[in-house]
């Protein structure tokens, strides 16, 4: 039983940017994240030491792209995407989004970022 578990509008507050303001004050990121994965154990045992853990994926993904400081969202997410695939070996495929919610350009927008598929016979 294939399912992805997901993570919707996780906002964390990371240092990522190419402009030293960036570095220096931070800034909200989103992030929406789906995890695919076989659900049949939790699906039939109703115990979570069989599914993934919300909570563990969140502070996973919160070390994983807070702790180190990127000039670009792609190598954040890149980042993220792979050191997500080594922690959950269940994980066959994270697809995420991260998006910057105010990006240092004049114009008026609501959100820049990426869109990330990696899946593990590509990490």
């Amino acid at each position: 039983m294939i399912a992805q578990v997901l993570i919707e509008a996780l906002e964390l507050h990371a240092y990522h940017g190419w402009h030293r303001h960036e570095g220096e004050f931070g800034q909200a990121f989103l992030l929406d994240l789906e995890l695919t994965t076989d659900i049949s154990r939790a699906a039939a045992s109703d115990e979570l030491g069989d599914a993934l853990d919300y909570d563990r994926i969140v502070k996973t993904v919160r070390k994983l792209f807070v702790d180190t400081r990127y000039k670009l969202v792609e190598a954040a997410a890149g980042a993220m995407a792979r050191g997500l695939l080594e922690e959950f070996p269940t994980v066959t495929c994270v697809d995420l989004r991260v998006r910057k919610l105010k990006p240092p350009i004049a114009e008026r927008l609501s959100a820049v970022g990426i869109h990330l598929r990696l899946s593990r016979s590509d990490a």
